[in-house]
């Protein structure tokens, strides 16, 4: 099954300064869905949906996947930069 990761990587909580509001994000990940529903009409060859790694922000991402709801995001990603003391 292919994946899509929903784009905004570092967008979460209060990582970089530049941030999108969690409820919002949710909306466009149930929109995104939906496009897929549309282009993919068999229900196992529509792609995963992941929604993006940033800085970790229980709040920002407890009301995506609130807003989302059951079954839009199938899997959250995570990364981070360990850029040492200074940096």
């Amino acid at each position: 099954m292919p994946f899509v990761v929903l784009s905004g990587n570092e967008l979460s909580g209060h990582g970089i300064g530049a941030r999108v509001d969690a409820t919002l994000y949710g909306k466009d990940a149930i929109e995104l869905k939906s496009i897929f529903q549309q282009l993919y009409k068999a229900p196992l060859s529509q792609p995963s949906l992941l929604a993006p790694g940033g800085f970790f922000d229980q709040q920002w991402y407890t009301q995506l996947l609130q807003t989302s709801g059951h079954g839009v995001v199938s899997a959250l990603t995570h990364h981070i930069y360990n850029l040492g003391g200074g940096m």
